[in-house]
Parts: structure tokens; sequence; C-alpha cells
């Protein structure tokens, strides 16, 4: 299946008419130096132009994830060495419009409300637009999901998603989410619930309820609760924020089980992103947001993702929802 035949098979319909001629300059959020948040600075750039290949989009809502915090204190020449793109201007995720799109760029026309990832390119979406690979991290939304309930699901959902495939959850399997109120861990417990799996999460006793509410038949309170002496084995152990380490890990497993954690590294698919957002579609998967800044909060916003405490994710409005 060639990238237009793929596009339009899981492409949404109904997008409206392109807008209005996009300005010459935007807003952006961009990194001086690695380090501290105090480095980011919002100013202006020029909006960029799409290659042949690509789409512009108007980016109406993104986030900070945990990723963004380390690109920004991380140097570029270590950035490179682990085989990703330094980003003067960070942010993972994002949902907005197309405005532009290539001469050779095929499955999207202006008009168009798309959410998906910057991974691989050398900007990032703090910012009133970005330019993204057609053919790359890129989905059509539906039409009654706002952008503020797109934008923060690519990163998180796929993590997510990859790592339950990898553990083989399905119908009954007895699954393990530490660090549950999380970004990741959030929609862990709900794509293991859509497949039927017994979820236990592990998480703060200030976000049991949260946690259950999403799907969780259990939750223990990992300051009060040792979870490797709490007597139940697991088919899955997700480890979500890495604090489960070795023996400690495997000793919650039962015969046959397995560990996986958000340590390993991984790739993001196309094929996820579709799964995701036909799961955000059927209203199976919503984001959790601890907190929402604008561009000119981001060094707030990068605040709270450092505290480690954080419920879901840390959205950011660029412009106006629809």
């Amino acid at each position: 299946m060639n990238a237009q035949e793929r596009r339009a098979a899981h492409a949404t319909t109904g997008s409206p008419a392109g807008p209005a001629p996009r300005p010459q300059m935007m807003r952006a959020v961009r990194t001086r130096r690695a380090g501290s948040a105090a480095h980011l600075e919002l100013t202006e750039l020029p909006v960029p132009a799409p290659a042949p290949d690509e789409v512009l989009v108007a980016v109406h809502a993104t986030s900070v994830t945990r990723g963004d915090v380390v690109l920004r204190r991380m140097p570029g020449l270590v950035v490179r060495a682990f085989g990703e793109t330094p980003k003067r201007v960070l942010g993972h995720e994002f949902a907005g419009r197309v405005v532009a799109v290539g001469d050779q760029a095929v499955g999207f026309a202006p008009g168009a409300r798309v959410m998906g990832a910057t991974s691989g390119t050398a900007h990032g979406a703090h910012a009133e637009f970005v330019r993204v690979a057609a053919d790359g991290l890129l989905v059509e939304i539906p039409d009654h999901v706002a952008f503020a309930e797109a934008a923060p699901v690519p990163v998180g959902a796929m993590t997510a998603l990859h790592f339950l495939d990898a553990g083989g959850v399905g119908h009954g399997t007895r699954v393990l989410v530490n660090g549950a109120s999380g970004s990741v861990g959030t929609f862990a417990v709900q794509i293991a619930r859509a497949r039927g799996a017994r979820v236990t999460g592990v998480s703060s006793a200030r976000n049991a309820t949260l946690v259950r509410e999403l799907g969780a038949e259990e939750v223990l309170d990992h300051a009060t609760v040792d979870v490797r002496e709490a007597g139940a084995r697991f088919d899955v152990v997700f480890d979500t924020v890495g604090t489960l380490r070795g023996r400690s890990a495997g000793a919650l497993l039962a015969p046959g089980g397995r560990v996986v954690t958000t340590r390993s590294r991984r790739d993001e698919t196309l094929p996820e992103l579709m799964e995701v957002r036909d799961l955000l579609a059927t209203g199976a998967l919503r984001a959790v947001v601890d907190s929402t800044y604008d561009l000119a909060g981001i060094r707030d916003a990068h605040a709270v993702v450092e505290t480690g405490r954080k419920r879901g994710n840390v959205l950011v409005r660029v412009r106006g929802d629809r």
C-alpha cells in the first residue's frame, strides 16, 4: 500500500476549507542552550515553508513532556549520539490545522484537523506553526475531538501502546502499572482495560480515585504499600517511571510473566498513532490534563513536569481551540 492509499484508508472526512493566508512571522519558544528552563525564551521566528513532501500545521495546542525536559537539559552532541535531532524549538506532540501542503505531499489538504509528533525534525511544536512530513507521524483527528483533547495524546499513548504490545497484554492479562497517574501511566491503564486486562495501578493516594476511574480494579499507594510485598503476582509489570529495578520487578511476576519499562528505547510508528487515534475516536481513551499554560508560560510548564508529580499531561494552548 503506497502512502496515498494508506492515508485514504485511515483519514477522516469533512475537513473544512483552508484558512486565510498565513503570516510571515510566528511566536515560538526557543532554547538558547542546554540546561535550565531559564534558557527558554519566547521569540519571533519566520514561519517555515513546507518542503515538497511536507505539510505546514498551524498549532492549536501542544504539551510539555518528560522527553522535552530531557532534551532541554541535554547538550546537542549528546542528543546526536543518541540518534536524535537537536531542537532549538522543543515540543514533541501537537494538534492543529493544516494550512499549506508541499507539491509532492499526499493525504492531507489545507483545513484538515490533525495531530502528530515531531520525531526526527529540527523544530518542534512549541510554536504557532510546525512543518512535518506528510508520510510521517501525522493523522487526522475526529471532528468531535477538540485540539486540546488531542494534543496531549500521541507521545504518552503511543508509548503505552508499544510496551503493552511488547508485554502481550490482552483479555484477562493481569497487569501492574507502576506510575499509573502520569502521562504514560494514565494511557496504559486505559488501553490495558480496553483490551480486557485486569489492571492494578501504583500511584499516590491522592490520585487513587483518578486511576480507578480510568479502569484500574485496584490501586496501591506507593507511600504506604511496598508493592513487592503486596502478595499479588502479575503477567505483565509495566514500569512507566523507572523505579522498579531488577529483582524488585521480577519478584512481582507470575510464572511466564514479563517486565516492560520505559527505560527501553523505542521507535514511534504511524500504525501506533493510527491505533491511538481510533481509541480516541471511540472514547476508549482520553488525556488527563494536570495544568494548562500558554506559550508565555512555558517555563512554568517545564517546572511542573520537573517535579515528577504531575497528573497525566501538561497542556500548552497556542491559539483558539477550533
